[in-house]
Parts: C-alpha cells; structure tokens; sequence
C-alpha cells in the first residue's frame, strides 16, 4: 500500500534570500544601488538635526595600493561609522590623503633618472603633484571594493591650496605665540635623504658597529697632585668618524675615578669600570694608583688625537657606568646631549660631515670619504698613533630614514623648531581629558609626550608646504603677521607653489618690496601637514574639534596622534580628539611581519575577489585588533564558515516569515516568553560591545546567539511551523519572535557586512520598511525579566541532563530519534511540570518518576508531523492535530 504524502500540507518555509551569498558579483550591484540613490546623502539628511558623531580620518599616504593593513584600518573606521549612523549621530565620514613628502618626490625624481638638485622646484612639483592625484584616486577606487560608507567625492588632501592656507595659518599663529622658532641644534639627519627627519620617521634596525676604547693624552693636569701632564684619558665610542669633531671629554659629576699603570703608561677610568676596561683592552697587569672624585678631572687639558684641538674635560649629566670607560666624547654638533654641554661649556662647534654624509675639509686627510666607510681609516690612523687601545664589533639597535631604510645620523644643521616645553603642561592635561581604548594607550602617548624634545618641522626638500619666511639683509627672520597674512591668501588662490614661482618681492605687501629680503627655501615636515588635520580640513562647516574618535595603528602614538595634538593645543587650547582607538598590525598565520621577501603577503584586494568583502570585514570584527593580528588563507575560510551559520539561520528565518504580518502588541508565554527575553538581553549586550568598540565581542555573542538558537528554538519550533494551523498562537508567538529576531540579526551585522545584511534586509517583510537597512535605526533593548530567565535555567539544566541519556541510548542502538523515545523525569519542581516537556526535549513520551531515565516508546508515528503518539491516539495515520487540519483542508476545498 502507497504512504500517503503530506507535504504539500505543510508550511514550508519560502523565500528568495539565496543560501549562497555571491558575494564577489554582489557586492558591486549594491555599491551601485547606494550610490544610485545617495543612501549616504539620506542617512545625513535623516541623522542631520540629531548628535554629531565625527571619527576623523588620519590620512594614509597617496603612494601605492592598499595594503591589509590599510583594510584593517579603512574597514574598522567604517564599522563605528555606520553604527553610529544607524544609531541616529549625525556621523558624515570624509577620507583624507597625505600627498606631500620625500617617498612620492624620490619616486619622481627615479623615473626622471634625475637628482632632486638638477631638477628646478616647479617642475618635480609639477610631476609630485599630478603622481598624487593619480595615486589618490586609485586608492579610492580600491577602497571601494570594501564597501565604505562615505562619499569619495567629497575628500580632504593636504595639497588642496584651502588646506595649506589654514596649514599656515597655524604656522603664522604658532610663530606669532613663540612656539616655532629657529636654531642650530642635533637633529636626526638622513645622508640618503638629504634632511633632517622627525622623531616619527626614524626606524630602528640591528647593525654592527665598531666598539673602540681611545686613549687622549693630557697636555694641562691643571696642577693636579693626583693626575698629571702626559697621562691618557680613555673614552669608549660606536662612531669613530665623530672623533674629528671631538672638542670635549665628559665625566658623572658623582663617579668615582682612578689612575691605573700599565707597561709605564698611565690612563684614567671610572673605577667601578676599571676592571671591564682592563679586560677589554687586554691590560691583565694594570694596577690602580690612585682614586679621585670627578671634580679632580674639571677643566684638565687634554690633545685632540685627530684633530690636535687642545679640549677640556668638563661635567656630564648623561654620563653613566653601564658601559665605556666613565668618560664620554664629546662632539657638540653631532648628539643632543653633546650639544648642550658643548653650549654649556662653549665648547667648539666642528661640522666635518656635509648633506650627503661625506666629511669635508675639515675632516683633513679624509676628506672625500663617506663618513661610515671613515671609521677603518680612522682606527688605522688611532692605532699608528698608539691610540686605539681597543677594538671589537658590536650589533646594537640604531636609528635609519624610514623611506630609505639607511641608517641616519645626529647632525646640528640650522633648523625650524616647534617648542614643545612651553605647551607640555597643556599637552598633558589635555590627554587626562580623552578616553583611549586600550586603557593602557593614553599612558603611552603621555609617556611620549612628557619625553619628547623640540620637534624638527623643517625639511630640506621640495614637494611639500614651503616655511612662509622672509630673511632681512643681516639674515634674521622676520616675523610679520602682515606678511605672513599676504603669503597665506597668495597660497590659499594659487597653491603653495606660488612661492617658488614669484619673485621674493612680489610675495611681499608692497611696503616690504625693495628691501633685499631673501626667502626661505625648506618646507615643513609632512607631520606637520597631516596633525594640522583637524585645523586645516573641512569635515562639516557646522561642527569644529575636537572630534569625537581618531583611530589608527598603534604606530600612530609617535605619528598622527602626537603631532595632531601639539598641533591642535597650540592653535586651539584643547585636544583634537575625544576618543583615542588604536589598532595592531597584521602578521601572518605564524606572528611573522609580512614581507615580499618572505612570500607572506595578503592583498585585501584578492581575498575580496576570492571571498567578497563580507567575508573579509568579518575576519576584521572577529579578530582583537588593538593587538597585532593574524591572517592567513586558513582564518578566512574560517571566518567564512562563521559566515554561513549567519546566513542560514537569517535564511531560514526570512523563510518561515513569508507571509506574515507582525503585531507587536502580541502576548508571549511559556518558551516563547523566555526567546523574547533572551533575545532583548543578547541586544544589550551586543550594543554594549558596539559601544566600547569590542567588535570582536559583539560579533561573537552574535554567533553564539544563533548556534544556541539554532540547536534549541529554531529545532523545537520547526513542528509548530511546518505542521501547525498558520494562524495557530502557538505559530504566531513563534513567528513574533522570528521577526524581532531577524530585524535585529540583520541591524546587527549590517556594521560588519552591509551587503549581506542588505541583501536580507531586502527579502524582509518588515513594517514601516525604509529603502536601506542603513536608513533604518537601531531601537534601546527592552527590560529584561531577569527572575524569568533564571527560572528557566532549571529547565536547561534538565534539558542538558536528558541530552546525555538520549546520546548514549542512541548510540547504543535502542532509539534511532529522539522522537522514539519516552522520557521518565525525576523533578517534583511546579515550573518543569507546568511546561510542554515533550515538545521542549522533542521525544516521543514524558512520565514523571524516581529517575531520570529513557526507554523505547512503544508508538506509531504520524504521516504528516511524524511525531510519535500511542497507536490508538492515531486515526487514519495520523495525530489528532494533523487529522484536524487534513479535515479542515478538505473541508476548505469541498466549499470552494
């Protein structure tokens, strides 16, 4: 005999929302779509009169194609942006460039084939700026494709001639207050580059250097009973070639001394250091003659071994005994320490080494030479002196150019300063205002604040904002508001290239004209550019710093977020930010940098034609990113899978809703009560990650918010779905909670993948349903009844009990599904026998007795619904309720 087929009885779910996402061909359809009809336009002009929220963007540099970390960092911006936004902030996003600076001028100046010095400034602007433009819109193009929320018509670029004017407004004000000033000091110097650098653009790598002890004889002990005329100062240095420039010998004012003897020479040490001395220098029979205070060492005379300057040995406050000898060389113009005890001291200021690192005349006979490739001459030259009482190799951290990659060096060159001692006290009571996320990071910026020097604004270069700054006929600045105002508005119509194409009298106001003034020819440091950011770009004519959030890589604290406040504290008395986010780099699957070399690299761009962006903004959210962070091809596919859970669950959900209308004033009970509870408690706390910026946190309560749903609710109501009356209550209070839980499924990932809850979002049947999902608004979760929630742990408690009993019986043989089995229950509790236990657990019987236990339940199973009843509880194959409903079905038909 034919089993008879229901199915077409049953109420299937239906809907068009496709289980495979196509997320690569999606994604520039719905790009399209928002931008055919300005979503982001509409969601302002909805947001417009309400609380402003404005995350800032610190511009990334106009060279190259995106890398992940830029993804990282572009897609982060975007996840609170769109957030806030759906929050109801009025939060418009406008992306900046960085377009100024020393990588895109080399870059020009290679494929000239030309040095920057044989090429005149307007034409390697000419070539900078339009190498810019074109790398600004190629980075727009591919920051595109990971589906941003802005509008990259309307962008900040710090070559914008609006920009540059407020740049130098800032400068004009900053000068006027006595913030920027003029000196000869140390400055970090690239020979490869050609100018002197910011703290901010020196790397550190591992080299080997040469270690030398150096003996200088005394020609003056100063009448000294204890040190005398012709014995030999020992010094300990890394950098021999800044012997030619020594003119002094430093000592720890509190440092003991002594006067040690070997094979009838006399040299002098810090005698805590006397024996690591000895040894290096192989002295094995030196004996110690006498021992001295520091003071006994002031103002001896003593021979320059390479330049023959007669010196004095003077005080030292950075003088330690970790290493060396107790005794420091001193070359005032090629260290920052050296140069304020040369200062102090009046000690004599030798510059031997020019812009290009090869020492000049005044480094004699080795002239000519590099000043690295100096050092072996150099020893050779100490050792036929008998002055070199040591040498050995040693690999140390030193400083290089960050676009080079070429070590650099301290070098006092005539330079334009930001002074930072005088607004340190600002500085740091600004930063006690900002909240930063991680805790710790407001620590370390203040850190780098209270230690950070005079900041080097100045760059002897072309491509970049020229130091408005006119020199008199005896060469001093001349600090003109006037002046400075007439420059400002001649940059602001023309450009800043407006200096270098006048003459220097028709830059001036007519009454300055005729003067022989000169002009300044460097421009300021691309720091300077981008920290006047929040000065100097337009994000909104209606709102002003400081801005709510600035979020970037952790590398940023010395970078954009420093500078950005010096710059804003000075020109406005307060921090450009509210909120300080930072966030790691990317590193490979083992914790490893990514390099070309190493063949490690990921291209956010391939894993978006691969996987689409989604799936990519997902790896970001699920990753702790305010630590460094990993990616491979691995975690993608990962994620990828988090992925699919979502989109199924939501499918699934779309499906059972087709057809319904919701009523919010629906009255929920039993386990329905309970979901709806639930679910408002997982809102609050996925909103609460959202608001702390915990992504990670969020996106993960999110997923196991749908696995426990899916394994529990979803399961056990799949018969009151399928097989229930549509309009049964039981189906709606089902079908109530699938609604409010799909509107906040699809809100709560629309931050993190917007296509994908775009794409649901469009198959929603949703009331008062707006044209995006993004035009749509987050809504405050409701009360919880917590008191209702901890009741029914009792019953998961249960449940998780039975579970075990109907695994094992499974396993053994005895049932094939659950629904087979009958349950006996071992509880006396009111609320577990009140509740529909046998839908709940899914089995097939429930009973009640001194155990916990299952047995086979001897049934028959239904045709229609398939659960298992007692066989005389069956009529013509099936349930009463199936019966029910296959009657009024045919009734139905009968009247039609």
């Amino acid at each position: 005999m034919q089993e008879k087929n229901y199915k077409d009885t049953l109420n299937m779910p239906k809907t068009d929302f496709e289980m495979r996402a196509n997320l690569v061909n999606k994604e520039p359809e719905f790009r399209e779509m928002w931008l055919n009809k300005n979503i982001y336009q509409k969601i302002l002009e909805k947001n417009k009169n309400n609380q402003t929220f404005i995350l800032h963007d610190g511009p990334p540099y106009a060279n190259g194609n995106i890398h992940i970390g830029h993804a990282l960092n572009k897609i982060l911006k975007d996840i609170v942006v769109r957030y806030k936004s759906m929050w109801g902030f009025y939060a418009p996003y406008v992306p900046g460039w960085d377009t100024h600076g020393l990588p895109i001028e080399l870059k020009m100046l290679t494929e000239a084939k030309l040095n920057f010095k044989n090429i005149s400034p307007l034409d390697l602007r000419k070539k900078a700026s339009d190498y810019a433009d074109i790398q600004v819109q190629n980075q727009i193009s591919q920051f595109k494709e990971l589906q941003l929320l802005t509008d990259f018509s309307k962008i900040y670029i710090t070559k914008d001639p609006h920009f540059e004017a407020n740049q130098l407004r800032l400068f004009k004000k900053m000068i006027l207050d006595g913030l920027i000033y003029k000196g000869l000091k140390p400055v970090y110097w690239s020979p490869s580059s050609q100018t002197a650098l910011a703290e901010a653009e020196v790397e550190y790598h591992e080299i080997d250097s040469p270690s030398i002890f150096v003996s200088f004889k005394i020609t003056d002990s100063n009448g000294s009973q204890k040190i005398f005329d012709g014995d030999n100062l020992v010094i300990w240095t890394t950098t021999p070639w800044t012997l030619l420039a020594n003119s002094g010998i430093a000592v720890g004012e509190k440092f003991n001394y002594c006067r040690f003897e070997y094979q009838n020479n006399f040299y002098i040490v810090a005698r805590d250091l006397f024996e690591k001395v000895t040894e290096v220098c192989g002295m094995n029979d030196a004996k110690i003659v006498s021992e001295f205070k520091a003071h006994e060492l002031i103002d001896i005379k003593y021979r320059g071994v390479l330049n023959n300057l007669i010196c004095p040995v003077v005080i030292g406050h950075h003088v330690t005994l970790e290493s060396g000898s107790g005794l420091v060389h001193i070359a005032p113009l090629f260290g920052e320490d050296d140069f304020q005890i040369g200062v102090s001291n009046s000690l004599e200021e030798i510059m031997h080494v020019k812009d290009d690192g090869v020492l000049n005349e005044q480094a004699g006979k080795f002239e000519g030479h590099f000043y690295e490739k100096s050092n072996e001459l150099i020893c050779d030259e100490l050792l036929s002196k008998s002055a070199l009482l040591a040498k050995n190799i040693i690999r140390h951290s030193y400083p290089h150019d960050w676009r080079t990659h070429k070590p650099i060096l301290f070098r006092g060159t005539p330079q334009w300063f930001v002074s930072i001692d005088k607004i340190k006290p600002q500085l740091i009571n600004e930063l006690e205002n900002i909240k930063a996320y991680p805790e710790w990071a407001k620590k370390r910026l203040m850190n780098m604040i209270i230690d950070r020097k005079d900041w080097t604004i100045s760059r002897q270069r072309t491509w970049g904002v020229p130091i408005i700054v006119f020199y008199d006929e005896d060469d001093k600045p001349i600090i003109n508001a006037e002046i400075f105002d007439y420059v400002i508005n001649l940059v602001e119509e023309h450009g800043s290239d407006i200096w270098w194409e006048k003459e220097t009298d028709d830059l001036l106001p007519k009454e300055y004209r005729g003067k022989g003034y000169t002009r300044e020819m460097d421009i300021m440091d691309v720091w300077f550019d981008s920290g006047s950011s929040s000065i100097s770009a337009i994000i909104d004519e209606n709102i002003k710093p400081p801005y709510d959030l600035y979020l970037e890589g952790s590398d940023q604290y010395r970078g954009w977020f420093n500078s950005s406040l010096i710059n804003s504290v000075a020109y406005s008395s307060f921090a450009p930010y509210k909120q300080l986010l930072s966030h790691g780099f990317v590193l490979d699957s083992k914790g490893e940098k990514m390099s070309k070399s190493k063949g490690n690299v990921i291209d956010p761009l391939k894993v978006i034609k691969k996987y689409g962006a989604d799936i990519l903004r997902l790896w970001v959210s699920n990753s702790e990113y305010t630590n460094d962070i990993n990616i491979s091809d691995d975690i993608i596919k990962q994620n990828s899978e988090y992925y699919r859970k979502i989109r199924n669950t939501i499918k699934f959900l779309l499906g059972n809703l087709n057809g319904f209308k919701y009523n919010p004033s629906l009255k929920r009970n039993g386990i329905h009560e309970y979901i709806y509870n639930e679910l408002e408690k997982v809102k609050k706390q996925v909103y609460e990650c959202y608001d702390e910026y915990n992504f990670s946190g969020a996106i993960k309560l999110i997923i196991k918010y749908i696995i426990e749903l899916s394994s529990f609710y979803l399961n056990i109501t799949k018969d009151i779905l399928y097989v229930e009356e549509i309009n049964s209550n039981n189906r709606l209070m089902t079908l109530t909670n699938f609604y409010e839980i799909t509107d906040f499924l699809i809100k709560a990932i629309a931050p993190i993948m917007p296509t994908t809850a775009e794409d649901a979002y469009s198959y929603f049947n949703k009331e008062d349903k707006k044209e995006s999902v993004f035009l749509d608004n987050f809504e405050d979760a409701k009360e919880v009844d917590e008191k209702l929630l901890k009741l029914w742990d009792e019953f998961f408690d249960l449940k998780d009990q039975i579970n075990i009993l109907l695994e094992n019986a499974t396993k053994s043989g005895l049932i094939k599904r659950s629904n087979e089995a009958k349950i006996t229950i071992n509880s006396n509790s009111e609320f577990i026998k009140s509740l529909d236990l046998k839908q709940l657990l899914m089995v097939g019987l429930i009973e009640f007795g001194n155990e916990n236990k299952v047995d086979v339940f001897e049934s028959q199973k239904c045709l229609r619904c398939w659960n298992h009843l007692v066989s005389s509880q069956i009529q013509n194959d099936l349930c009463p309720l199936c019966h029910k409903i296959i009657s009024n079905i045919k009734e139905s038909s009968n009247d039609q």
